[in-house]
């Protein structure tokens, strides 16, 4: 009798666990998530100061500047569902939320039934010519005008393995068991078919909105595929002038909004101060420094970048150029467009550069401080490199609308990849999307100019905040080593923090603990400005210093 009250205990238990795990998934969503570490949200830290240029150095000696480049996954992290037909891209943007798991926003292309994509259906009449608007695929491969982009959705836990659930909202080819969350169909239905397809899109998280109907908002370019149909590109279909003019007039961008991300069934509303400049492309991402957003728009053509700023995401400032950003700067024909975000206490940047007959793509490091102009970190070689012939990013990258991600020790740079043109076609299609991994902070550091002899410098001041001192050193080959004092306003070396006090920093590390023989920490200088001094030596690569809550790597490797 015990054994078999025990077994329905167990199973009542059981039973129990399976309705609990039902309802976590009900209620959060189409996954459930573990609590897992906390990794900073966001790379924006006003305390951690970046030797990537030199801005913050006021002198240095003996000293050479090294440059990395972030390294791609072997394989991408999301591709086309079917390569004859569609293509995805990554004209999107990835947010972790702050339970930890990222989302993944993408679009996919429809490339119909010759895989020659929109222009090519519209050229063969799928739509119809003329005052003939009627859907005529000739496989099923091709899809209506409203279907023509497709918004897609993934998750994550970490970064690196992605699911695209089934989320049942929108019907495609007769079924709902898709990822799919965007189609032109209700752009279609408010504007009477003048809007059909978005290129494009931002997802933002806005965690200053009031109303939860409106925590999420979404950005894009709206158009028809049949403002194109007179053009020789789409087979000059003979659409009158009127029809060309309503689809023109329309052509703009909009933002909608949607509780959780997944469901847009709120009316598109035209943003009317955006100086997109007539292009198709442009992205948002937040200014967490000055508590706004900032866009990318093709103000500038295809000549350079230019961005806007709003603090709503519906009334933006006029364009502003960067002319300094030029198509011999990224290697190309055309600046793409450029990614900006906040790293630390300035500004990084990705400008991209395009060369579209070749389907080459490249990405290169920029950097901007308060009140200043975009300088370059590095224009010679792209920060993510071009993959082997026929791998997926085999004609370069373009990185995502959004800022990296700092996991552990690493940052995530999320890119849409391209292998365009290659003798052997990748198997994961012309277009995909990827992740490169590089070190925190670590896009460029200095180091020692000869092994024989150290190099120093010296920051310019900064005010103690907090108790630790940090240092993010990389040790290559042998011996190296990182000494650090402080000074005063009057570059005296303050007693007890010398330069002959300090224990060396032999430990490679991305927050290691700078200490002195009577001194562990900053509490003593709490308050006070003070100018940090390092001494490098051997194969040491310091990439930055932070004055902030981090967790310190002691000597020992403790985490203290």
């Amino acid at each position: 009798m015990k054994r078999v009250i025990s077994r329905l205990g167990i199973r009542a238990t059981i039973f129990r666990v399976f309705l609990l795990g039902w309802a976590v998934v009900t209620i959060c969503g189409p996954t459930a998530w573990a609590e897992g570490p906390r990794d900073p949200l966001t790379t924006h830290d006003p305390n951690l100061y970046l030797l990537a240029d030199d801005h913050w150095i006021a002198k240095q000696l003996g000293l050479r500047r090294v440059i990395n480049r972030a390294k791609p996954l072997e394989n991408p992290i999301i591709w086309p569902d079917d390569l004859k037909t569609e293509t995805d891209c990554a004209w999107g943007n990835v947010i972790r939320e702050s339970d930890g798991r990222f989302r993944l926003w993408y679009c996919t292309l429809m490339m119909g039934h010759n895989a020659g994509g929109p222009h090519e259906m519209a050229k063969a009449e799928v739509w119809g010519k003329g005052n003939d608007f009627a859907f005529r695929p000739r496989s099923g491969a091709d899809v209506r005008p409203t279907e023509t982009m497709l918004g897609k959705y993934a998750e994550s836990t970490d970064g690196i393995h992605w699911k695209k659930p089934e989320l049942n909202l929108t019907e495609f080819r007769g079924y709902r068991n898709n990822n799919i969350i965007l189609n032109g169909d209700r752009a279609a239905r408010q504007t009477d078919g003048a809007l059909t397809n978005f290129d494009g899109y931002t997802i933002l998280r806005d965690n200053g909105e009031k109303d939860p109907n409106k925590r999420y908002k979404m950005i894009a370019h709206w158009e028809s595929v049949h403002f194109w149909d007179n053009h020789p590109l789409s087979g000059s279909l003979g659409r009158s002038k009127e029809c060309i003019d309503r689809h023109g007039t329309a052509r703009a961008e909009y933002i909608t909004y949607s509780p959780d991300g997944l469901r847009w069934e709120q009316p598109l509303e035209r943003l009317e101060t955006l100086p997109s400049g007539g292009g198709d492309r442009l992205l948002v991402v937040r200014d967490h420094r000055h508590q706004r957003w900032m866009a990318y728009v093709r103000a500038g053509g295809w000549s350079y970048p230019a961005f806007s700023y709003s603090n709503d995401l519906v009334m933006w400032s006029d364009a502003e150029p960067a002319k300094q950003i030029t198509p011999k700067d990224v290697q190309a024909p055309a600046v793409e467009c450029m990614i900006p975000f906040n790293y630390a206490n300035q500004d990084l940047g990705f400008p991209c550069g395009m060369d579209k007959p070749k389907g080459v793509f490249s990405v290169m490091l920029a950097a901007r401080h308060d009140g200043g102009r975009w300088t370059w970190i590095e224009n010679r070689e792209p920060l993510i490199p071009y993959g082997l012939p026929g791998s997926y990013y085999a004609t370069g990258a373009v990185p995502l609308h959004n800022e990296p991600f700092i996991v552990g020790d690493e940052l995530l740079i999320f890119f849409n990849a391209f292998s365009r043109n290659q003798t052997e076609p990748c198997p994961f299609g012309t277009r995909s999307i990827g992740v490169a991994k590089l070190r925190r902070d670590g896009f460029a550091g200095l180091t020692a100019a000869t092994d024989a002899k150290a190099g120093t410098l010296t920051i310019k001041p900064i005010v103690v905040k907090e108790d630790n001192l940090l240092v993010n050193v990389e040790q290559r080959g042998g011996k190296g080593q990182v000494q650090v004092a402080l000074f005063d306003e009057q570059e005296t070396e303050i007693p007890g923090f010398s330069f002959a006090d300090a224990i060396p920093i032999t430990q490679d590390a991305v927050r290691a603990l700078a200490t002195w023989k009577n001194q562990s920490d900053l509490r003593a200088l709490n308050g006070q400005s003070v100018r940090i001094g390092l001494r490098i030596q051997g194969g040491a690569i310091v990439y930055a210093v932070a004055n902030n809550k981090d967790k310190a790597v002691k000597q020992s490797g403790e985490i203290r």
